[in-house]
């Protein structure tokens, strides 16, 4: 009877264990450096970020008006920023939380359509003064609609990105 008890405890150890596991997502490396026309760096200014929840009917926004240039990085860099993001996994929960709007550092791919690639990563406190640490990367139309999340990063990686490609922009 221990053995089966013991077997049963262990198969749904396992069957949790395995079953939080978030799916990954990454980026089309080939995809990007034909469609890439522009990479910038921005300054987003969120000063009310919230958690979305992708399966409800809200959904995030770009808006330009919040986003101060820093920099745009020269073509010949293109092809190694682009390798490194596709190198990136990015994770995808079932039920996604997304933040309403970028914050923080913000890397935009615009693509030949118009779409562009978003990328940012941040720190920060939320409503109950509790830290959040946040990244992701989402398609967003010229308009700044949202279209696609392709999931979470680190929230450093924007900073790392920026540390390695644009030197010190800031």
């Amino acid at each position: 009877m221990k053995k089966v008890l013991i077997i049963v405890l262990l198969l749904t150890f396992l069957l949790g264990f395995v079953g939080c596991d978030p799916s990954v997502n990454s980026v089309d490396e080939n995809e990007l450096l034909e469609n890439t026309v522009k990479i910038e760096l921005y300054y987003y200014e969120n000063t009310n970020p919230k958690q979305i929840n992708l399966s409800s009917k809200k959904t995030p926004i770009f808006d330009f008006s919040k986003a101060t240039f820093i920099a745009s990085l020269e073509e010949v860099h293109f092809e190694d920023v682009i390798k490194d993001i596709a190198e990136q996994d990015c994770l995808v929960f079932t039920f996604s939380k997304v933040l309403n709007e970028p914050i923080g550092k913000t890397l935009i791919l615009y693509q030949e359509n118009g779409d562009m690639v978003v990328l940012y990563g941040c720190t920060y406190k939320n409503g109950m003064e509790l830290t959040r640490y946040y990244g992701e990367c989402n398609i967003f139309d010229r308009n700044g609609v949202f279209i696609e999340h392709i999931g979470g990063i680190g929230s450093d990686y924007v900073d790392t990105l920026e540390t390695t490609y644009f030197g010190n922009s800031t």
